[in-house]
């Protein structure tokens, strides 16, 4: 397996694992591979440094800082190794978490406040955008070519992330 940082054409850096760069590359190729974030199929790899573990009871050294006017500040973040990096995931998956604790206080707000037209999303929301009804927030279901047509007719549309069950 190999992890890869990547990244879309509207800077969202993910990490993804895949069987083999070469895995990466027919899924990547075959469209398979979408931001986490906005769902954008333009994926590259980001810059990535090499994680390579050390063998039996080698010690790794910490990494060097090199001077530079911009780098005057840069302090190292970790020794190095794998215990380094156990604290950076435990703030990713706090970070995820805290993430998704806003996302299902959005997602309540709009189903608390708007009202839900289901299956008539697109054509309710154009007939509010061209003044055919009132104005008031709506939510509800669209298909990926309605939206891509909302969005060419100037339409302002957001999508609700779907969330897994909370437990």
């Amino acid at each position: 397996m190999i992890k890869f940082t990547l990244i879309c054409r509207n800077d969202h850096e993910f990490e993804a694992w895949f069987g083999s760069s070469a895995e990466y590359d027919r899924q990547n190729m075959a469209g398979l591979v979408s931001c986490v974030i906005c769902d954008d199929g333009n994926i590259s790899k980001a810059l990535m440094a090499p994680n390579l573990g050390a063998k039996g009871n080698k010690t790794l050294t910490p990494p060097v800082i090199q001077k530079t006017p911009d780098a005057q500040n840069i302090q190292p973040t970790a020794q190095a190794g794998y215990a380094a990096t156990q604290p950076n995931q435990q703030n990713l998956a706090e970070k995820a978490a805290a993430l998704i604790t806003q996302m299902r206080a959005m997602r309540k707000q709009v189903e608390d406040n708007f009202d839900n037209v289901g299956d008539d999303f697109a054509e309710t929301a154009r007939r509010i955008h061209y003044g055919e009804e009132d104005t008031r927030g709506i939510y509800g279901n669209a298909s990926n070519e309605d939206v891509e047509e909302l969005i060419d007719e100037g339409i302002d549309i957001f999508a609700l992330p779907d969330l897994p069950k909370d437990n």
